[in-house]
């Protein structure tokens, strides 16, 4: 502490004895207190005392004498940064490490803060990281000694742990205007910086949900989808896609599907070739969602109605009839994206709607060749014919549903032969009243028809049951929904 007040006071001329000596005092009593001091926060140090004893002591410590201070102290307090560096390297590594590694290492590591780093000792995470990566292969060269991937990161993470983020004052742009360097690392951080996304309470989206109510309002179609993205810029205005897609049912199979363009809720009714959206329309892969492509670009073919929706506080038209959008690359990939979101809810139910064809078509087959089997087995054996009630069920990996009624006791049996776990939702309809329930069935009478309703869990394997008793004479119908009929087997 005295060397370092020495060193404070031969910075000062000029100032008086009392006056320097008091300043000396106060700065290297708060600098010493600090566990740990950045070069930034000794200047600001340096400015405050000298403002404080400047008052007290009636003395000007002007911008000259409090540069001349930083410049002297700044080396005295950095002058044993080899062993800052050592007891940080010798805290976060193994026992295993030789001492003499470790010591090579923070000297290594040290020269590069010195020689590196200017007269601040400022660096970057990736600097940290680089003087480490090179101070371990200085390491292995002299001692022998390997600091792996990993040592190496806990000791950069260390070293940066100690070091204080300090800001920087933003450049003019005449300071920076010619230099290539900066443009790009500027560039570079803009396009990495996560921006929140624009205020959407300027624009009118349809919403999805409605997107796909209108589709089922004006179309008769078997699929319906909708997507709705969030918002993106383009020239500083905040804009929204929105996509749809209904397929099948009754719309037209033969030729281009068609295609329904918006801007700001209104219909664009001409120059649909000259549009952006038409272009993303054409340029998407249609063939990969489960539509016919010719040539695998252009409009798609199909039983299919595809509706696109641009909203925008200024959507970029083409020209002043707007009747069409231009291409611009921010709103083209958002449409494209919107498409693509919907697009893949068609190819799942495409997919799932082929499976289930190949497994109806199955199991017709099967239906067909299960009693002739029967039948033979039964000739050749010269036994009983065999009773193939449920096997069907039991082949297809289906839910099965069973009713047996004996002495006016009706017993309802689900079992499930699938890998997945069942919820359907069973009505046996009746006749007559029925009475003495078990499981969680509720009963509605309906104009001398009683329907008994079922919702069981029946996870895969397991069986659930659910009996009541009626009078003898009363007729039975039942009906299953929650599971795809292709799936579903009723014994009945």
């Amino acid at each position: 502490d005295v060397y370092k007040r020495q060193v404070v006071e031969d910075a000062v001329a000029n100032k008086g004895k009392e006056a320097t000596a008091t300043f000396a005092d106060e700065l290297v009593d708060i600098v010493v207190g600090k566990d740990r001091i950045a070069h930034g926060e000794l200047v600001t140090i340096v400015e405050n005392v000298a403002e404080t004893v400047g008052e007290e002591t009636d003395t000007s410590f002007g911008e000259t004498v409090r540069e001349n201070v930083v410049e002297a102290l700044w080396p005295v307090l950095t002058d044993d940064r080899e062993g800052d560096v050592y007891a940080i390297v010798d805290d976060v590594t193994t026992t295993q490490k030789d001492d003499a590694g470790k010591v090579s290492m923070a000297r290594s590591i040290a020269t590069q803060f010195a020689e590196t780093t200017g007269p601040a000792d400022r660096a970057t995470r990736d600097d940290v990281a680089e003087f480490v990566a090179w101070a371990a292969e200085r390491t292995k060269e002299r001692e022998d000694e390997t600091y792996g991937e990993t040592a190496q990161e806990n000791v950069a993470d260390a070293i940066w742990s100690r070091m204080r983020t300090v800001s920087d004052e933003v450049p003019k742009v005449r300071e920076v205007a010619d230099d290539r360097d900066v443009a790009r690392d500027l560039l570079d951080a803009m396009r990495q910086t996560d921006i929140l996304a624009p205020p959407t309470d300027c624009l009118s989206p349809i919403s999805a949900d409605l997107v796909e109510a209108g589709l089922k309002k004006e179309f008769d179609a078997d699929f319906y989808a909708a997507a709705t993205r969030d918002a993106e810029v383009h020239g500083g205005d905040p804009f929204i896609v929105e996509a749809g897609i209904a397929y099948g049912g009754e719309l037209k199979s033969e030729g281009k599907i068609d295609l329904l363009r918006f801007a700001n809720r209104v219909p664009l009714v001409y120059q649909q070739g000259a549009c952006t959206i038409t272009h993303v329309v054409k340029d998407i892969g249609w063939r990969n969602y489960g539509l016919d492509q010719p040539g695998g670009s252009g409009m798609p073919n199909g039983p299919a109605v595809l509706m696109v929706h641009v909203a925008s506080t200024n959507v970029p038209f083409t020209s002043e009839s707007k009747d069409a959008l231009a291409d611009v690359p921010a709103i083209q990939d958002e449409v494209e994206l919107a498409i693509r979101e919907a697009a893949r809810e068609l190819k799942s139910y495409l997919s799932k709607r082929r499976s289930l064809q190949k497994r109806r078509k199955k199991q017709d087959v099967l239906g067909r060749i299960l009693p002739q089997m029967a039948t033979k087995l039964s000739e050749v054996t010269g036994r009983p014919e065999p009773n193939i009630d449920g096997a069907l069920g039991r082949i297809m990996n289906n839910l099965t549903v069973e009713r047996a009624v004996e002495d006016g006791e009706v017993t309802l049996t689900v079992k499930n032969y699938s890998n997945t776990n069942e919820s359907p939702d069973i009505t046996d309809i009746v006749s007559a009243e029925p009475a003495g329930l078990d499981g969680e069935a509720t009963v509605v009478d309906l104009d001398g028809e009683w329907f008994v309703k079922w919702n069981p869990e029946v996870s895969s394997g397991e069986t659930a049951t659910l009996t009541y008793s009626v009078a003898q004479d009363a007729s039975f119908d039942i009906n299953v929904d929650g599971v795809e009929t292709e799936k579903l087997t009723v014994n009945v």
